[in-house]
């Protein structure tokens, strides 16, 4: 976790710079874990001493970052700022070539110092304690977990599961750092933030005769369902009903994807997920008639067997308006609030939202998990959770 406090005036000078390590080791005194209804995840508290007291009257920028060292190609939050020197850029994250995106936070928040205290700015939204800056996250994440899998379609036999997407982004915009519009955007919701759309395709669509879509994760059924002596490219059906489920005994979880058993699932299952850069669908995308997601049904050479245009289906009211992110030429950010074109198949993927295929509880247990029976499946949708349960919280405090 790495955090900067920035005055809040033309000057943008930086008054505070500091690292907080191992932020989520469970023997630290960096942070304790903090649950608050809904609002779970790590808390800590930073208190500054005489040497970097604020001054007295003036407004401050918070600003946080909480990230896994060595993701994003070895990004270092605020790597060249220095206290005493203008901070003035939005920071930004990218996918390496042929990496994955991973999980990141972030979050900002206006103080005031008065008498000695650090209060709350008057123009800082409501329901948010003093001195606290909330991290939320900045990628979006997916999960896809099925059972009762058919093991042929149309006489060829079934080797895997993916899901693909016909946009992905390479970079992520965390937040508005000493931008024109609302430096309080880390709080808006149904924001698209990302940008460098990748054309380097690596799947196709169904029907498709050249590659025009990307794997957001791939299950293959022979790690499930091992066993295959005749052909060990294919899942075995243990029991030849036609399908890959609880009932065949030799099922067991991909060690490959979830060693150690680090998830627990339902017998008879498959489950993967991923964290994804946030896209915003146009006009363009909705006319082409193309999805934004589809679930596929593979051979062992790959090939669409059989395919589900994936509907979106949110939890919360279907939201109209959305915000997208992006960077002006020096760097900073512009944020424009907009109608959604967004359809049932032709949607945008947005920050710090969950779009789930299955309902999947907790990692280590699946009391009330219900994955997806795919030999019923006529239509799959996506549910949303327009905001995930897990923050980070970061307190300040002066002695």
């Amino acid at each position: 976790m790495a955090l900067v406090i920035v005055r809040n005036d033309e000057s943008a000078e930086v008054v505070y710079h500091t690292t907080l390590e191992g932020w989520n080791d469970t023997q630290n005194i960096v942070s304790r874990p903090y649950d608050d209804g809904s609002m779970q995840g790590r808390k800590a508290v930073v208190t500054l001493k005489e040497e970097n007291l604020l001054e007295d009257g003036k407004d401050y920028l918070v600003y946080a970052i909480g990230y896994q060292s060595g993701t994003y190609g070895g990004y270092v939050p605020f790597k060249d700022v220095e206290v005493g020197k203008p901070f003035t850029h939005t920071e930004t994250v990218t996918v390496p070539d042929g990496g994955r995106a991973d999980e990141i936070f972030a979050g900002s928040r206006i103080l005031h110092v008065k008498n000695g205290e650090i209060t709350t700015a008057e123009n800082s939204p409501a329901g948010q304690p003093d001195e606290t800056v909330v991290l939320r996250r900045q990628v979006a994440g997916t999960f896809g977990y099925f059972t009762r899998i058919p093991t042929e379609i149309n006489g060829t036999k079934v080797a895997g599961l993916r899901l693909v997407s016909t946009r992905r982004n390479r970079t992520v915009i965390l937040g508005g750092f000493r931008s024109n519009e609302n430096p309080e955007d880390f709080n808006l919701k149904n924001v698209a933030n990302g940008m460098a759309p990748d054309t380097e395709y690596d799947a196709r669509l169904f029907g498709s005769t050249e590659d025009d879509a990307f794997v957001v994760y791939e299950m293959k059924l022979k790690n499930w369902f091992p066993g295959n002596a005749e052909n060990p490219g294919l899942p075995l059906d243990m029991n030849s009903d036609g399908y890959l489920d609880g009932k065949d005994t030799n099922w067991q979880v991909d060690e490959e994807k979830y060693p150690d058993s680090s998830i627990k699932l339902r017998k008879g299952s498959v489950f993967d997920n991923c964290f994804w850069v946030a896209s915003a669908t146009d006009q363009n995308n909705v006319a082409s008639g193309v999805p934004t997601l589809q679930m596929q049904l593979l051979d062992k050479k790959s090939q669409v067997l059989k395919h589900w245009n994936v509907s979106l289906q949110e939890k919360a009211a279907l939201q109209t308006a959305r915000t997208v992110v992006t960077l002006d030429g020096n760097g900073q950010t512009v944020l424009s609030t907009e109608t959604t074109p967004e359809t049932e198949h032709r949607f945008s993927i947005v920050r710090n939202r969950l779009y789930a295929m299955g309902t999947k509880s907790r990692s280590q247990s699946h009391d009330g998990d219900e994955p997806i029976d795919l030999s019923k499946a006529d239509n799959l949708v996506v549910d949303v959770e327009n905001d995930w349960e897990i923050w980070d919280t970061i307190v300040i405090r002066e002695k």
